[in-house]
């Protein structure tokens, strides 16, 4: 039966729209655009020397110049409007996903597969990218084109990644031995051409545990748990000496997708693994992909559900879910193939309280109910201490076995660390009487829904607000909207009204870091992202301390000189472990020196040493002439760090509670 579904055509319609804009672009800019009509620029024309001699940039551009380059690009237009109408009434990709498991034409089918399903992540990117470009201010077009290009990229590469974990274009299928999950021998794992390694790795995982792997950010965590899933060999290009066995399958030799019946793989970002549009689709993918009958596929789709809890959302699309859901929704499919191994990568990273405690009881049931081994890579360690069976600790290169009642040495040091640090934390005293900043009644819609429902808020001048609640509760859009000024409302801010700000001074008012933080890196090494920084938005005169992005993000790293932090400089900014990148967007957007800084879920995916180095961040940023709003789900970071607090609900905000004197 046809269901028809307006994403793939809106998506289809905005490429085609595009294709005949780049066309006329192309014409105007290569020997311009005449053609009888009126003439509407009259553009020199620039020749090229050399072997492009025979080039001439621009020219004279007519009205009939652009109709006919307009008409040129029509039939290709109208050939991706087909694609589009026919995607609207017909998934193509299960046509496609048949044609990669069997018959010749198995590699075009699974690169039509990969590039059907990455298109919608263009136009995602692109969106995205507007609004990054909007809380950094910056207005150059061309500039946007790497980022978008970067997130369509990582978005194929996790696709691409989850297809191949679920077993996607298998040819053949090995055979999982349940009484063996994982056996390391004197393992070793690294990337030729970097110091970073793993060596010594001897471990013996038996069915029925549930083992949890702890160490501090870019330790290693998520390198081990892909080398047992094989993405790490077969998809990172990472190498593995020694011996790891998984299910009894030698990994360097099997790739992950002949083990997907036994091996299930849940990664830490689960949008980015998404490969469907409805949740039922995303759950029985791996089933659908080895050809089981759809009615077979339906029924194990709603054992799954009913196992997790999650029966009502088998009617939404993985687009509709909140963080919470979608954990739940990604651990359903990688539990349909009935799998004796359970990988899972940071599941509580974007989760509030009762939604951690939901999964933890989860993989728990899991574990001991259904004898499932599952490995569990995880910076929260607390939530799993009634339910861990073995504790992991990766230091100095190598895994270390702890003890019973032995909890990781590095992260006890590290807590301890950050609580001797915000113990000493000294909010700046309050400024004058009066707000620095007043929000009222702001109001933000998605569709029929009131994500924001008429909110408004004062804050002072060394003000550290925490903003508290339930996944969609509406925080996210609370902050936007006060970023980027809501149309319903107003934002108010030492005075001057946000929305009329020009966008190149809108930041000294106010400035974001968002949840998805790594979307306002727009450049390809560090250095870069810090002078783009400088150049794009200088402080009124007066106004600047003088520090330069640069210098601030080597002291958010706690680093006291620039030599310390030269090595990070000549990387690539999405290369950094999540709290460096984190901290180089909080000096990216501190760079206008805003007096009001708003971050969302500044702990999220962050060891316990990051998250005080980021709590004396948000300190420094607040002072006397400045205030931030944050919001969090780390109840414990938030009572240790704010001055008040408040809670959304439905898209509605408590008043203010006192946290610390």
């Amino acid at each position: 039966m046809l269901r028809f579904r307006f994403s793939p055509l809106r998506s289809a319609a905005l490429l085609a729209g595009a294709f005949v804009g780049i066309r006329v672009l192309y014409r105007v800019a290569f020997s311009g655009a005449s053609g009888g009509g009126l003439l509407l620029l009259d553009l020199p024309r620039l020749p090229l020397d050399g072997p492009f001699n025979h080039i001439a940039l621009f020219g004279p551009v007519t009205t009939g110049g652009l109709g006919n380059a307009a008409l040129s690009a029509l039939p290709f237009a109208l050939v991706i409007l087909g694609f589009g109408v026919l995607n609207a009434l017909v998934d193509v990709r299960r046509f496609f996903a048949r044609g990669a498991n069997r018959g010749p034409l198995r590699a075009l089918s699974r690169s039509l597969v990969i590039a059907w399903a990455t298109f919608p992540a263009l136009i995602d990117a692109v969106r995205r990218v507007r609004t990054a470009s909007a809380l950094r201010g910056e207005r150059s077009a061309p500039a946007l084109l790497v980022p978008v290009f970067e997130q369509t990229v990582e978005r194929a590469l996790g696709l691409a990644a989850s297809m191949e974990s679920r077993g996607f274009a298998a040819t053949r299928a090995a055979a999982g031995e349940c009484e063996k999950p994982v056996v390391m021998t004197d393992a070793a794992l690294g990337f030729e051409g970097e110091r970073w390694h793993l060596e010594g790795l001897t471990l013996d995982l038996a069915p029925g545990t549930l083992t949890v792997i702890a160490g501090s950010t870019g330790s290693g965590k998520t390198s081990l748990l892909h080398s047992m899933s094989g993405l790490f060999q077969h998809f990172a290009g990472g190498t593995q000496h020694g011996s790891i066995e998984v299910g009894g399958a030698d990994r360097a030799a099997t790739p992950p997708r002949e083990t997907a019946g036994f091996v299930g793989l849940v990664t830490q970002n689960v949008r980015l693994s998404f490969v469907a549009e409805t949740v039922p689709d995303e759950i029985g993918f791996a089933l659908a992909v080895r050809g089981i009958a759809p009615v077979l596929v339906e029924q194990r789709v709603r054992e799954v559900a009913e196992r997790l809890g999650i029966e009502h959302l088998l009617g939404r699309g993985t687009s509709e879910l909140s963080a919470g859901e979608a954990s739940l929704v990604a651990i359903g499919a990688a539990l349909v193939n009935q799998p004796i191994l359970l990988l899972v990568d940071e599941p509580l990273a974007d989760l509030d309280t009762p939604a951690r405690e939901r999964v933890v009881q989860v993989l728990d049931r899991l574990a001991h109910e259904t004898q499932v081994c599952v490995v569990v890579a995880e910076h929260n360690t607390r939530e799993w201490s009634n339910s861990a069976d073995a504790w992991l600790e990766l230091r100095g290169a190598r895994v270390h076995a702890l003890g019973p009642g032995e909890r990781p040495s590095a992260l006890v040091a590290a807590e301890q660390a950050a609580q001797q640090g915000q113990s000493t934390l000294t909010t700046p005293a309050t400024g004058p009487a009066g707000p620095l900043a007043s929000i009222r009644h702001l109001t933000v819609l998605h569709g029929r829904e009131r994500a924001v429902d008429d909110v408004s808020l004062d804050l002072y001048a060394g003000d550290l607000v925490a903003l508290e609640g339930r996944n969609g509760a509406g925080k996210s859009s609370l902050l936007r909207a006060i970023a980027l000024s809501a149309t319903r409302g107003s934002v108010l801010v030492a005075g001057r009204d946000v929305a009329q700000l020009r966008p190149r001074y809108r930041r000294t008012a106010v400035a974001l870091v968002p949840e998805n933080f790594d979307d306002l890196l727009f450049a390809v090494t560090v250095a870069e992202e810090c002078r783009r920084a400088d150049r794009r938005l200088k402080p009124p005169a007066g106004k600047g301390t003088g520090i330069g992005t640069a210098l601030r993000f080597a002291n958010l790293l706690g680093l006291g000189t620039m030599a310390e932090a030269a090595h990070l400089m000549w990387r690539h900014p999405r290369d950094l472990s999540a709290g460096e990148r984190l901290c180089l967007v909080m000096a990216i957007q501190l760079a206008a020196e805003p007096r009001v800084l708003l971050v969302d879920e500044p702990t999220r995916g962050l060891d316990p040493q990051a998250r005080a180095i980021v709590a004396a961040a948000l300190v420094r940023a607040s002072s006397d002439t400045s205030a931030v709003l944050f919001a969090t789900h780390d109840r414990d970071f938030a009572r240790s760090l704010a001055t008040k607090t408040v809670i959304m609900a439905a898209g509605l905000l408590t008043e203010p509670e006192p946290v610390r004197s």
